[in-house]
């Protein structure tokens, strides 16, 4: 036996219940492991129990119906001695209870190792060595049940693991459709505050459009007005010039008749006063007095005298 053993799944978690007393006790029971006593007289009554499991491939079942008919004899030769030695004698062994799915005995014959420690040293050295193998035994089985889990805290440990998991995945599955649900009305009011401000914003754009096409409207009826008014105003004026043209050609033709009555009646007043100037002028007789003669010798005549060729007789 090795002087030390390997941990099967180190824990914190121990077992109350498991200590090496109850290791003790359930080594002694008849379906735990085999065990070999002997008194203290040094007589060989032993009793042997199998501790491999049934189902063992590596057991083979008829050396394990000859090892427990020989340990059954076994213990009653060793009853019958111990009879006349002293001591109460050992109880008959019980039938091995059937087997569990928790939990399997080891592989270990303790009959048969101590056959083969018995064919190498003496009854006692063997007797002392299996002593010592079961106490290491018992020890190192202690200390796995004590640092270790058994198949029972294992399926303690899953099912705890599995109701965690199975409550976080209800609390998370919770959670995620308390989210979703919250989500969802999150996102119902923001389609309904997306609804209303698209309605409002098309009611504010068709009351602006309503209002700039009034504007436009006003202005566009304020030009017209505008330009009729310029237009009145331009033909006021043409009118005024065209008017006062008028009465400038009016003022003009006036004028002018005016002048030309005015120069006929001095023409005429000036004709009319040379008549009667020449009508009233006195007549005179003809004079011998010669013309003025020009730079070539011929007489020079004066305008308004008629050119009198002198007569010679």
């Amino acid at each position: 036996m090795p002087s030390s053993s390997t941990s099967l799944i180190p824990t914190s978690h121990r077992d109350a219940h498991t200590t090496l007393g109850s290791v003790h006790n359930i080594l002694d029971t008849p379906s735990s492991q085999p065990y070999t006593d002997q008194n203290s007289s040094g007589s060989t009554p032993s009793r042997s129990l199998s501790l491999s499991h049934p189902k063992d491939p590596r057991v083979d079942p008829a050396a394990s119906s000859s090892s427990n008919s020989n340990a059954i004899s076994n213990t009653s030769t060793s009853a019958g001695e111990t009879g006349h030695t002293s001591g109460p004698p050992l109880p008959s062994p019980s039938p091995p209870f059937p087997p569990t799915n928790f939990h399997s005995s080891p592989p270990f014959h303790t009959h048969q190792f101590f056959t083969v420690l018995e064919k190498t040293f003496p009854t006692q050295t063997a007797r002392s060595l299996m002593r010592a193998t079961r106490a290491l035994l018992v020890d190192r089985v202690g200390r796995v049940r004590r640092e270790g889990l058994t198949i029972k805290d294992l399926d303690n440990q899953a099912y705890l693991f599995r109701a965690a998991l199975s409550e976080l995945r209800a609390e998370v599955t919770m959670r995620t459709r308390n989210e979703s649900a919250a989500m969802r009305t999150a996102t119902a009011a923001l389609r309904r505050e997306v609804d209303r401000l698209d309605v409002k914003m098309k009611e504010d754009v068709s009351t602006l459009k309503h209002e700039i096409q009034m504007e436009l409207d006003s202005r566009k009826n304020e030009s017209k007005a505008e330009l009729k008014q310029q237009d009145i105003m331009i033909e006021e004026v043409l009118n005024k010039a065209i008017v006062s043209i008028g009465d400038l050609r009016a003022d003009m033709e006036e004028v002018k008749w005016d002048n030309m009555r005015k120069s006929v009646a001095t023409l005429g007043a000036f004709l009319v006063v040379m008549v009667i100037s020449m009508e009233l002028r006195p007549k005179q007789g003809p004079t011998t007095s010669l013309p003025p003669r020009s730079h070539n010798g011929e007489p020079k005549h004066t305008e308004g005298e008629a050119f009198e060729q002198p007569s010679y007789p």
